[in-house]
């Protein structure tokens, strides 16, 4: 697993959040990567997946994919 902050310095950031990626080994050798988001509230997670929140998950999936894979 791996947990990362975002977020500003500055407390109570209001667009401070918690990113989850897990690894699940599946039976047939493949993994499963998950992308989690938690927010301090469901609004704030509500903005969030409106202001592209999902997009950029998928890019940080990308990029991660792509470090992984230079690093053999």
């Amino acid at each position: 697993m791996i947990e990362v902050d975002h977020g500003s310095d500055r407390d109570e950031d209001p667009s401070a959040h918690r990113m989850l990626l897990t690894f699940d080994e599946q039976a047939n050798g493949k993994t499963i990567v998950t992308l989690r988001q938690m927010h301090s509230t469901k609004a704030r997670r509500d903005e969030a997946i409106g202001s592209a929140a999902v997009e950029y998950g998928a890019q940080t999936l990308a990029n991660f994919a792509r470090h992984v894979q230079a690093r053999g």
